[in-house]
């Protein structure tokens, strides 16, 4: 017999994985041909119709030093993890996205006086998107797209969720500087609830057509979070390159490695400290345009 807490997570497990089939099963009525392109740039919107789908997986590692009561240590974590999503084009300069994310490990060591561990793996929480292009296009000097995305609270505490909700409004901008060059800029601000950090993202970018089958993508994103009744304020940094192989038709793969760096954080009321950190990522993706 399953427990009333099994139950709801069984149930809640069951739901998602409905939902996720329904939203694909909508946005594939909707596809149609395309032709060999990419939609990946932050400023292009799928054509009315279109449709995109896209596999990630990705392995990462950070440590940095912790310290506690003049007890100093080191807080390591390693995760592989993997994001699926579905993008759909409605018409007007709108699209729609679904994503949900699978951790397949993520293991937290703390090692002060005696190591402590977390683990979690599972399904994670699923988020929907829309973004709306203000002005410009692929071919214009200049284009402009606003969106707003949202990360519901659906995994439970038994997988891999964050257990808040999280808002995320966005803008970003391109140019088209010639000699396929675009450089690209977002501001995205991630407001999450039960009193956790929120997070001021600033992203620079170029996108550098090198082959009609090869382009690379170069980018820093600039985290900043805020401060919470529990931790003080701190900053963290993202240097990725990233690059775009065509295989086939409207067939692509995304390899990338990023180098990460963090600034340290306390614990308010207490001797605990989070230490800088540094660390990496490398990850590879599967894309396809209908």
């Amino acid at each position: 017999m399953l427990g009333t807490e099994e139950k709801f997570n069984s149930g809640g497990v069951c739901f998602m994985k409905k939902m996720i089939l329904a939203v694909v099963g909508g946005v594939l009525l909707t596809s149609t041909a395309a032709r060999a392109e990419h939609k990946l740039l932050i400023t292009d919107v799928l054509d009315k119709k279109q449709v995109e789908a896209q596999a990630l997986f990705e392995y990462s590692h950070t440590s940095g030093k912790v310290s506690d009561l003049g007890e100093s240590g080191r807080r390591t974590t390693n995760a592989t993890e993997s994001v699926y999503s579905l993008g759909a084009g409605l018409g007007y300069g709108l699209e729609v996205s679904a994503s949900v994310p699978y951790v397949f490990s993520e293991r937290d060591k703390v090692q002060l006086v005696e190591p402590e561990y977390e683990k979690r793996d599972g399904f994670g929480d699923f988020a929907i998107e829309g973004k709306y292009r203000l002005m410009g296009g692929e071919e214009k000097p200049c284009t402009v797209v606003a969106g707003l995305g949202v990360k519901f609270d659906t995994a439970g505490g038994n997988n891999a969720g964050s257990g808040t909700t999280d808002v995320s409004p966005f803008i970003a901008a391109s140019a088209n500087m010639g000699h396929h060059n675009i450089p690209y800029a977002v501001y995205r601000a991630t407001i999450r609830n039960h009193d956790e950090q929120d997070t001021h993202t600033v992203s620079l970018g170029l996108e550098k057509e090198l082959s009609h089958t090869v382009t690379l993508d170069a980018k820093i994103d600039a985290n900043f979070n805020t401060a919470t009744r529990d931790i003080t304020a701190n900053e963290d940094f993202t240097f990725e390159v990233a690059s775009y192989i065509q295989l086939a038709h409207n067939f692509y793969l995304l390899p990338s490695v990023a180098y990460t760096v963090g600034t340290d954080a306390r614990v308010k009321e207490e001797e605990f400290r989070y230490g800088s950190t540094d660390g990496f990522k490398g990850g590879v993706s599967l894309y396809y345009l209908f």
